[in-house]
């Protein structure tokens, strides 16, 4: 994942606003899922989706996307 801000301007609309909210992505095998939910086109939430199907919530710290089993 990129190590500033994860913007997701040019994700998909998914609320149907005019404006990207979600940006889907691979981070090596993981599949990733990065949410806007207050509308400034920076990651709110991340979801990691890997191959066993399990749904990770990765913690966005600062503007930085950290999976959750790194220290930060």
């Amino acid at each position: 994942m990129p190590d500033g801000p994860l913007d997701v301007g040019t994700g998909f609309d998914t609320d149907g606003d005019g404006s990207p909210d979600t940006l889907v992505t691979a981070d090596g095998i993981d599949l990733v899922v990065a949410i806007d939910h207050d509308g400034d086109r920076f990651a709110d939430r991340v979801l990691r989706i890997g191959p066993d199907a399990a749904v990770r919530e990765a913690g966005v710290v600062g503007w930085a996307a950290v999976d959750g089993s790194e220290d930060g």
